[in-house]
């Protein structure tokens, strides 16, 4: 039999939150550098009997439970971090890619240009929040955000009021997209720790988070009327605010809306009806045909490939361009990908403890 309990898995859990929280807040720690000191910390504490019972209740034979009690801390950490880069490191890097590539070819300007000439000024919050929405997917939410906030800066000069709802109508839409629906990081390290099929969570996360962004423009609506909120004008705003424009490029140097929107919803499309045709009845076929195409990382690299094709032509040509945009859009990607790997070195060390 194995020894009792001798430390509480909650004070386990207590002690990983301490270490992780106090080094990013207090001593201002990188947060992979924190989440490593508190997987750290967690697993030199963790008794070898937690860690044998959580790989029996995992279904590993006692042979195999006792190797994995016995294992070296070097070891563990290391093949957690290599299984969490296998599976998220190569979205993670070709959603940062179509991102970065959107913001330089000004097709994310041009969604948000689009959105705001088909449904008029007066329904200037639904377009922050649909640009938001769409935007959020694949690119991270601070881009996001500094995209949009000059389009309501603008849009607030413009009108005289509601700049407070604009910018919980632009927030609410980008933090819903990014914190539900893959390919960004986080919704990708949630469906890879609950094995979910990544196609669904796409499909589960667009719906909740319409519906929980919908939300978000409720509460912008009612604390537009309780808290209005007057816009500090910058030094180089006019008051007449004659446009609402991200730069000075005329719409003919933006690429058509429809090549805007494909590095978006190619992906989505196609791993999302992967998954509807594995799960449907009389779908074999079309899954046969979705196969190669529909899993993540091919998805996800045509994307980039359109994303990447567009940039070039809106360049004319010049591949020096292509090039910047790649290099920073990885070395966004590779600090993302240290991040969620010190998040799967952690998560696996806590779940050791039996918690």
């Amino acid at each position: 039999p194995l020894p009792p309990h001798r430390v509480d898995p909650l004070l386990l859990l207590l002690i990983g939150i301490v270490v992780v929280i106090g080094g990013i807040v207090w001593l201002k720690l990188n947060a992979f550098v924190a989440l490593l000191a508190g997987a750290i910390a967690v697993s030199v504490l963790t008794p070898t009997g937690h860690i044998e019972r959580h790989a029996l209740a995992q279904g590993a034979t006692p042979a195999v439970a006792a190797t994995q009690a016995q294992e070296t801390l070097g070891v563990k950490i290391a093949r957690r971090f290599g299984n969490t880069a296998a599976q998220l490191g190569l979205l993670i890097a070709m959603a940062s890619i179509v991102g970065a590539c959107l913001l330089a070819s000004g097709g994310a300007e041009r969604i948000v240009r689009s959105a705001l000439s088909f449904f008029g000024e007066m329904r200037a919050p639904l377009v922050f929040w649909i640009s938001g929405f769409l935007l959020g997917i694949p690119i991270f939410f601070d881009t996001v955000f500094l995209l949009l906030i000059p389009l309501v800066r603008a849009m607030t000069l413009r009108t005289r009021k509601n700049f407070l709802l604009y910018v919980l109508c632009a927030s609410a839409g980008a933090t819903m997209s990014h914190s539900l629906v893959p390919p960004t990081p986080g919704p990708l390290f949630v469906a890879s720790a609950l094995k979910v099929d990544l196609g669904l969570m796409m499909v589960g996360g667009l719906l909740l988070g319409l519906c929980s962004s919908a939300a978000g423009i409720a509460y912008a609506w009612w604390a537009n009327r309780r808290w209005p909120k007057e816009m500090t004008a910058a030094q180089d705003e006019s008051p007449s605010a004659p446009s609402f424009v991200f730069t000075a490029r005329p719409d003919a140097d933006l690429p058509p809306l429809w090549l805007a929107l494909l590095p978006i919803f190619v992906p989505v499309v196609l791993i999302s009806g992967l998954a509807i045709a594995r799960n449907s009845a009389g779908g074999a076929s079309l899954a046969s045909a979705l196969n190669v195409v529909g899993h993540p990382n091919i998805a996800l690299a045509i994307a980039a490939v359109i994303a990447l094709a567009t940039l070039v032509w809106k360049q004319k040509g010049d591949r020096s361009v292509m090039r910047t945009q790649v290099q920073s859009a990885l070395g966004d990607a590779g600090m993302i990908i240290l991040v969620t790997g010190g998040g799967g070195i952690f998560g696996g060390v806590l779940q050791e403890t039996g918690v």
